[in-house]
């Protein structure tokens, strides 16, 4: 499966915080190996590869596939994420590849780079599987993403548009203190969400449901879809 599949709602952990960052935190520390492939997410390779590369940030970047595959297709790019090992993971996969990439443990509802002109200045963000925390709603998810969306920038998104038949099943055993409730997302509804609370105005490019080949945890071949958004800011 790609970088960070993972599901895009909320959940609670035993400590009454949901999603809180040291759920995250243990969600990639409680595994000595790589909890994700190492592969870049499929709708990231084919919606980008052929824009001109730019300032590039991708939120919830996880173990950083996606940045340093952006990185070594020439893109300025920058990753951040809440766990410290999964940024961790991330700075060494790119050092080991020798891809020039940025990264920072960093919640992007506080976030801003250090180069505060980059703040609103980016090319293109990207949010793959984009976990909601409450009490914060998706829409304010979004419109805390798309902020960082420079104008004339793109935003893409890519989400689960059913979920894995395995995820009821698979949610019991998480043992990291996160419960699992799955949402499928569609490409209109996401945008209808970020143009009802977005300040800017924005343009649909891409809006498609896609299907890809995976693996069960069980081993056996499975096909998911995924709802693939690719918003322009006008």
């Amino acid at each position: 499966m790609s970088d960070h599949a993972a599901d895009n709602t909320a959940h609670t952990p035993p400590d009454g915080v949901p999603d809180s960052v040291a759920a995250w935190e243990e969600r990639y520390s409680g595994s000595e190996d790589p909890v994700w492939s190492g592969n870049p997410n499929e709708a990231l390779v084919a919606t980008v590869g052929d824009m001109a590369p730019g300032r590039v940030l991708d939120v919830g970047c996880g173990e950083g596939a996606d940045v340093i595959w952006l990185a070594e297709h020439g893109w300025d790019a920058t990753g951040i994420d809440l766990s410290t090992t999964a940024i961790d993971r991330a700075r060494r996969a790119a050092e080991e590849r020798g891809a020039r990439a940025d990264f920072a443990v960093a919640d992007v509802s506080t976030w801003g780079p250090e180069n505060g002109d980059r703040r609103g200045g980016f090319d293109l963000v990207t949010g793959f599987f984009l976990h909601t925390r409450l009490p914060d709603t998706r829409e304010e998810l979004l419109t805390r993403v798309a902020a960082h969306v420079a104008p004339g920038g793109a935003l893409l998104l890519v989400s689960h548009a059913t979920m894995p038949p395995w995820a009821a099943e698979h949610d019991e055993k998480f043992e990291h203190g996160m419960e699992h409730h799955h949402e499928p997302v569609s490409p209109n509804g996401d945008f209808a969400l970020l143009i009802g609370a977005s300040p800017d105005r924005w343009e649909i490019e891409l809006a498609e449901t896609r299907t890809r080949q995976v693996t069960s945890p069980e081993g056996e071949p499975a096909e998911l879809e995924d709802a693939v958004l690719l918003a322009r800011r006008i």
